[in-house]
């Protein structure tokens, strides 16, 4: 059974995900390894206050982390932090799944019995 803290913490994932602008962040992150704020910002057609809001929001959920080199701040992706969200999809994948066998198993037995 979850606690408030998980649903929290899935609430900020799926929030961070919902967004195609956030997704797309990842994305080029995960081509590049790292990238300098301004880069990122340079593939948007949006203001760099816009897609600097874009990253806050990754980090506050634990996607995406900064690491300072002089002045300049790298950013990069910590896979890690979609742990939650995977095994809340996997119960979710397993109670789905098991549920769908039983209804197609149901509807065979239907399906037989009518033949009969």
């Amino acid at each position: 059974m979850s606690n408030d803290s998980d649903d929290a913490r899935l609430d900020l994932l799926f929030q961070a995900l919902a967004d195609p602008n956030r997704r797309r962040v990842l994305a080029l992150l995960r081509e590049s390894g790292e990238m300098r704020v301004g880069d990122i910002a340079s593939a948007f057609e949006m203001s760099l206050n816009g897609v600097s809001k874009h990253l806050k929001v990754l980090e506050k959920a634990g996607l995406v982390v900064r690491r300072r080199e002089g002045t300049a701040h790298l950013l990069s992706v910590d896979w890690k932090a979609l742990g939650p969200m995977v095994e809340w999809l996997d119960v979710a994948r397993t109670f789905w799944g098991n549920r769908l066998e039983a209804l197609a198993v149901y509807v065979e037995q239907e399906n037989e019995d009518d033949e009969e």
